[in-house]
């Protein structure tokens, strides 16, 4: 895995196709702007586990591949991820008007 550090208003390119840039951010949040090809699909973690809800996400199954690969003796188990919906209140954001 990359991790990278961005600030305000900078970005990132994926394989010349995609780019992720950091729109806003606070101490709680970080806003990004996707652009990407409409064959990409783009979702949040939460919506692609309940589309895919036995596979392994992607950064899992990197995991797991260096698992294997650098040292795990035994082969590493999918897990598999049980939906729990929980309401998470959200800070105050001036860009959003509370609903009533």
């Amino acid at each position: 895995m990359l991790a990278l550090s961005r600030g305000e208003g900078q970005s990132i390119i994926i394989n010349g196709t995609i780019e992720v840039k950091v729109v806003k951010w606070s101490r709680s949040a970080v806003r990004l702007a996707i652009q990407a090809p409409r064959e990409v699909a783009v979702d949040r973690d939460e919506i692609w586990r309940k589309l895919h809800p036995t596979d392994l996400t992607p950064l899992e199954k990197a995991d797991r591949e260096r698992q294997l690969r650098f040292g795990a003796t035994t082969p590493v188990a999918p897990q598999h991820h049980d939906t729990i919906e929980i309401d998470v209140p959200l800070a105050p954001d001036a860009d959003h008007p509370k609903t009533p």
